[in-house]
């Protein structure tokens, strides 16, 4: 009888050190996005269609020279937000 309750007790504690792990291991998962981040690359000759989604989007926008473009005005649009908010 003893050893049923010892056991009983011993049971219950490592299903709540498993529960806490879950727990902290779906939250470190959910901090870096996975598995939302993970895709399958079975398909498509291994690249996932939502990076080929954004190479495309990329390119209709410019490509290189239209993102090197958006880099460069960085220092203008700065300079231009920070002028803003002295104003107010």
């Amino acid at each position: 009888m003893y050893l049923a309750v010892v056991h009983s007790q011993y049971c219950a504690r490592m299903k709540y050190c498993v529960i806490e792990c879950i727990v902290a291991g779906c939250s470190v998962l959910a901090s870096l996005n996975l598995p939302a981040a993970i895709e399958d690359l079975s398909g498509a000759g291994g690249v996932p269609q939502s990076v080929l989604d954004k190479a495309a989007a990329v390119r209709q926008s410019g490509g290189a020279a239209g993102l090197t473009q958006l880099i460069n005005d960085l220092p203008i649009l700065l300079q231009r937000n920070k002028e803003i908010l002295d104003e107010v």
